[in-house]
């Protein structure tokens, strides 16, 4: 992910952050990159769901 990408401020109940970060923690990525691969990979499974 590029330095140069929009960047905001984001509240989540402090139970599911650490959940994204043992998640992160155990594949080797930053927290950013975590939650960006799964909003990612959410939006794919909608995106693939609505066109069955």
């Amino acid at each position: 992910m590029s330095r140069t990408a929009a960047q905001f401020k984001l509240r989540m109940p402090a139970a599911l952050r650490a959940q994204v970060e043992q998640a992160a923690k155990e594949a080797r990525r930053s927290l950013n990159a975590e939650i960006v691969l799964r909003l990612e990979a959410s939006f794919a499974q909608v995106k693939q769901e609505v066109s069955q």
